[in-house]
């Protein structure tokens, strides 16, 4: 196996992530084989383990930057709103335009058999600490606003869970119809905000 220099393996590792993202976005993450991303940075198939595990924590990599990106730009947003009922809507919308336009964060949610794909082969250690990473802020925001009754009194799992089912509503933006999905979402959203914090 070649022997890379620092600076051109963080080079490669770089394209390779970049190249990886266009090709799950475009053929899945099943259908995109370890040698396309290879060859995409002209390096030998077998090289690809010095970078990566598995084109499945490849995979996960893309989605921790994406989780990571979405965070950023979300929360600020959600926490300059004083307003509890206003900051869920605002977390809402936010976070579904989010999942619209990251498409492997959506595709990871949306399809069934690639979550499977990615969850088999990777340490559950692993996975969990990737997805709590993802939740940690909305379950400190639930926490804190609870704490000063500002949620209602209900687990933070189930405040959670209605905030997360409000988010699989972009899942069947097709099935409703994308000319009225606006306003079904708003409705939702706005029923979802005012029951949490009644």
């Amino acid at each position: 196996m070649p022997k890379f220099k620092e600076a051109e393996k963080e080079r490669i590792r770089l394209e390779m992530l970049q190249n990886a993202h266009q090709l799950f976005i475009a053929k899945g993450l099943k259908n995109t084989s370890i040698e396309e991303i290879t060859s995409s940075v002209s390096i030998a198939k077998s090289s690809f383990y010095v970078f990566f595990e598995s084109k499945e924590m490849l995979y996960l990599e893309l989605l921790t930057l994406e989780g990571e990106e979405i965070e950023r730009r979300i929360w600020p947003k959600v926490e300059q709103e004083k307003d509890t009922g206003r900051a869920i809507k605002i977390y809402l919308h936010e976070m579904s335009s989010a999942l619209e336009s990251n498409i492997l964060t959506q595709r990871l949610i949306t399809n069934l058999e690639e979550y499977i794909m990615v969850s088999r082969k990777i340490n559950p250690e692993y996975t969990a600490a990737k997805t709590l990473r993802s939740i940690v802020p909305l379950m400190e925001f639930i926490k804190e606003n609870k704490e000063q009754n500002k949620i209602i009194n209900k687990d933070i799992e189930v405040i959670a869970g209605v905030i997360r089912a409000c988010l699989a509503m972009v899942i069947h933006k097709k099935d409703l119809g994308e000319e009225i999905y606006p306003e079904v979402q708003e409705i939702l959203f706005s029923a979802a905000a005012n029951e949490l914090t009644r």
